[in-house]
């Protein structure tokens, strides 16, 4: 009964208004109007199924495995703007930079690799993975030897495969071989993230969105279309001294788009 009394007077219950409303009042009765008057009201319930329920498990494996490290870097973009005006198919700004970042894997292989818990694995080849929005939930279709392509087919495979991955028509084939992961949120508006490396790579690239701001060059004010890019590590593989130097090359390629075959 002391038990019954104290939690009446913690949550400041009026016994006797209760009783008007509800009758003789036991425990199961008062936890009741507890979690009715104190607790928020469920809109739906939604057990994790299929696709859902898998990125869930992964993505808690990832967390809890991997040990996280997230460093940001800001890069001009206002070459690959540029780049894409005077490409025919106008590709996305995101079709570029990932062509673009493969050959800052192909300088730096330590990034694009796998590592088991023991062993660290380093591809050769550089399949880079897309996390796409979809209505069965976020899924990661493989661009495979993204540095070996030239830019026409790879805007033509990227475009199919995004199609397929919004249509639901991937196949087992798309969805695995990947080495290396890049996530973008920056047509949400998004500064800067914390990306979730998808096991068992070693990284994943984040591109958040690109704004105009004032820079300095050669001692004079201009305005450039800067963007920044969160690259995640696990720190189990890369230090962070790796980590910056592969950003490093990323701006580099970023900033001299002649480099894109």
């Amino acid at each position: 009964m002391d038990e019954f009394k104290e939690i009446v007077e913690q949550y400041d219950i009026d016994l006797e208004k209760l009783k008007e409303e509800k009758g003789e009042i036991n425990q199961e009765i008062l936890q009741s109007y507890i979690k009715e008057k104190f607790y928020p009201k469920v809109k739906s319930e939604k057990k994790l199924i299929g696709i859902r329920k898998i990125i869930s498990k992964r993505l808690y494996q990832s967390y809890n495995q991997a040990i996280h490290v997230t460093i940001n870097m800001e890069i001009k973009m206002d070459n690959i703007i540029s780049l894409r005006e005077k490409i025919e198919e106008k590709p996305s700004l995101t079709i570029l930079m990932i062509k673009l970042l493969a050959n800052a894997l192909r300088d730096l292989p330590q990034l694009n690799a796998t590592f088991d818990g023991e062993k660290v694995v380093i591809y050769d080849s550089i399949n880079i993975a897309v996390a796409t929005d979809t209505q069965n939930g976020l899924i990661t279709p493989v661009l495979r030897e993204v540095d070996k392509k030239d830019i026409k087919t790879f805007i033509e495979e990227y475009n199919d495969i995004i199609t397929k991955a919004r249509n639901g028509t991937l196949k087992e084939k798309d969805l695995v071989g990947a080495t290396f992961t890049v996530t973008n949120l920056g047509m949400f508006g998004v500064d800067s993230f914390t990306p979730i490396i998808n096991p068992p790579q070693v990284a994943i690239l984040g591109i958040n969105r690109i704004k105009d701001s004032i820079i300095i060059e050669e001692g004079k004010q201009k305005i450039a279309k800067i963007g920044t890019l969160s690259l995640t590590i696990d720190h189990r593989i890369i230090d962070g001294a790796l980590g910056a130097q592969f950003l490093q090359k990323v701006k580099e390629h970023f900033e001299h788009t002649e480099d894109i075959s």
